[in-house]
């Protein structure tokens, strides 16, 4: 049942929305508790412990285009001998195959192997990769020895061509490793770097390659689409896979929608319809979703709750002063003059049972019995 649902929901994510040219993939985790086989961690998320997704984000916006559920090694059945991050990538881009598109990934999922068959498939791909991947070139395997050097500074950079791939490394605070067959090492442009010589910080301009700066550009499509979830999100602490999953399915909708909703104002900027004020956000959209669902009118109030009125006629026996055999101190005495003074009398009702003066002289029944007496 599951399944058939999460596979429409994702029929409709896709067949709504026409993405743009720069696309990128990487994990995203539902926050969930939950006890099964697909809990998992990630220890460089702000979110750690939860339901891990495969998402195909667009970079424009961040609009959700795809998403796999990964249940585990075990249950997803055999992995191909490219790799996990290979087959993932392969099965969300496969309907985007030769329609132009640019695909970005980080280092889980870039292999050479992969980005060849995605040039082959008209995908061009730049990923960053760990220099001990496989097919990864053997001459620049060496980034940490090579940026000792004397004559290496910050922002230079070395590459490898393997057609038609171009591998690159480039110095920033760390050896930065790409692959990309989208970018030439001869684009580049000026960036301002902090530095700090002799305890004095200043600012320094060094070289960055098209290609770092592109990734960086196009590559936070999930995070930022994260990032627009975690507002306003409907999640509500749940010990069951399936109600996570579904809250997250309800945010993804209402923030795909959203985007949507924008894409449709700019396209037809005279629609009144389609008109809102300039401070118009996705809290805003919900709202209004809210108001469409119920009934309620544009700018009407909810209806509050209200508190029932009793009948007038009803004689209210809750708080009645009694007289019993068993004698105990005054509350009020006890907490005012912090003397004992001990009485017969006391409230009746199950939420006061306590004893108290209820004298011609001293009503301490009627001081207990305001709300001053329990600030």
């Amino acid at each position: 049942m599951m399944d058939s649902f999460v596979n429409y929901f994702k029929s409709r994510c896709a067949d709504l929305y026409q993405p743009r040219q720069n696309l990128a993939i990487d994990e995203r985790m539902v926050k969930s508790r939950h006890r099964s086989g697909i809990r998992q961690y990630i220890e460089d998320k702000p979110t750690k412990w939860g339901i891990k997704l495969w998402v195909l984000a667009d970079s424009s916006n961040g609009y959700t285009i795809d998403f796999n559920v990964y249940i585990g090694r075990a249950a997803a059945g055999e992995v191909s001998d490219n790799g996990l991050g290979y087959d993932v990538v392969v099965k969300l881009m496969q309907p985007y195959f030769n329609q132009g598109y640019h695909l970005y990934i980080d280092n889980f999922y870039t292999s050479s192997v992969l980005v060849k068959y995605l040039f082959q498939q008209e995908v061009p791909t730049t990923g960053t990769i760990r220099e001990n991947s496989r097919g990864f070139p053997k001459n620049l395997k060496n980034g940490a020895q090579w940026a000792k050097a004397s004559n290496v500074q910050r922002g230079s950079m070395r590459l490898e061509r393997d057609p038609p791939i171009l591998a690159l490394q480039w110095l920033d605070n760390k050896v930065v490793s790409l692959l990309t067959t989208i970018e030439n090492a001869n684009d580049s442009l000026q960036v301002n770097r902090k530095t700090r010589t002799a305890g004095i910080w200043s600012t320094k301009v060094v070289q960055q390659p098209q290609a770092i700066s592109s990734y960086n550009q196009y590559m936070n499509a999930v995070d930022r689409s994260d990032q627009i979830l975690a507002t306003h999100n409907v999640n509500r602490k749940s010990m069951r896979w399936w109600k996570a999953l579904f809250f997250h399915l309800i945010d993804i909708a209402v923030v795909n929608s959203f985007l949507l909703f924008r894409e449709h104002q700019s396209k037809f900027p005279d629609n009144a319809g389609l008109k809102r004020t300039a401070d118009y956000s996705q809290a805003h959209f919900r709202e209004e979703i809210v108001r469409n669902i119920c009934g309620f009118e544009e700018y009407m109030d909810p209806p509050a709750a209200s508190t029932p009125v009793g009948d007038p006629n009803e004689f209210e026996t809750a708080h009645v002063p009694v007289v019993t055999q068993q004698k105990k101190n005054c509350v009020v005495c006890y907490k005012r003059d912090k003397v004992e003074k001990q009485v017969h009398s006391k409230c009746s009702a199950p939420q006061c049972d306590k004893h108290m003066h209820i004298t011609q002289n001293k009503n301490c029944f009627q001081i207990f019995h305001t709300k001053e007496y329990h600030r």
